[in-house]
């Protein structure tokens, strides 16, 4: 059984701009343990919300809100639906840089990482009872506080701008990510922890990704670990010595975003 949660999200007050911009971050939660997904404002028996987006610098939007759902000062709301699913919590959008009124709330502009992160904190405060209504299923007897295990990346590239890209993009999948830019930093790393996906740049300084990559296929406690490896070369020779060398897959950089999250998909089994 998987262990990801799809959490439902209705919004009140957002235009439709900036509503178009939230379904599409909605979709990078695709391939993480928490996902998000939007329903219509117009909650219904069978639309149960669990987290609601307000416009907070709408007034109208706020007197719906206060109207429909009724609010505590802390602006979480409990309100009941007529089927019995409430609205878990409120996050609030505003232009403010900081609202201590509201205990969540998005700044705008909107940033991809920062959206999550705030969804991810409200869905970790939701009881798993919530989530066994939102699927329609019986309640499990799997504890509200009891934490997943946080899938782990090892990104090995002597470019900081890639190791930066690769690490924002595996954030976006709640990926813990450790970084080197040489293969002795990267055998340091392993020496300490196990890696659940490792990504390998080829051109590296002293011993190089194919080295590297053989070295650890090499090693019985961790030749099971996937080894993508990066190259801006894309001659059927390289693919070869890569292939060689016992990496699992090999992308040519710059990498499409599309082909890296197939290659997390398939690789952490996230689907």
């Amino acid at each position: 059984m998987s262990d990801k949660q799809t959490f439902a999200v209705a919004m009140i007050g957002i235009p439709d701009q900036e509503r178009n911009v939230l379904k599409n971050i909605f979709k990078l939660s695709l391939y993480r343990t928490y996902t998000y997904t939007f329903i219509s404002a117009n909650l219904s028996a069978n639309e149960p919300s669990q987290i609601l987006i307000v416009d907070a610098d709408d007034s109208e939007a706020m007197v719906e809100w206060r109207t429909l759902y009724g609010t505590t000062a802390s602006g979480s709301s409990f309100s009941s639906l007529s089927a019995g699913f409430p609205i878990i919590s409120t996050v609030m959008v505003t232009k403010e840089k900081s609202s201590d009124q509201f205990p969540y709330h998005i700044n705008r502009p909107f940033v991809a990482t920062r959206v999550l992160s705030i969804l991810d904190q409200v869905a970790a405060k939701i009881p798993s009872i919530s989530q066994d209504r939102l699927i329609g299923g019986e309640p499990s007897p799997i504890a509200a506080n009891e934490k997943l295990p946080t899938p782990t990346a090892l990104v090995v590239d002597d470019s900081s701008t890639i190791r930066k890209q690769i690490e924002l993009e595996l954030s976006l999948f709640n990926i813990q990510v450790d970084t080197a830019e040489s293969g002795e930093q990267a055998f340091d790393l392993l020496a300490q922890k196990d890696y659940d996906i490792i990504f390998l740049d080829v051109v590296l300084p002293g011993v190089d990704g194919y080295q590297i990559c053989k070295t650890i296929k090499k090693d019985k406690a961790k030749k099971k670990i996937p080894i993508i490896m990066l190259t801006s070369k894309s001659s059927p020779f390289d693919r070869i010595k890569g292939a060689l060398a016992g990496c699992d897959t090999y992308l040519t950089k710059p990498v499409k975003q599309s082909s890296f999250q197939k290659v997390v998909k398939k690789y952490l089994k996230l689907s």
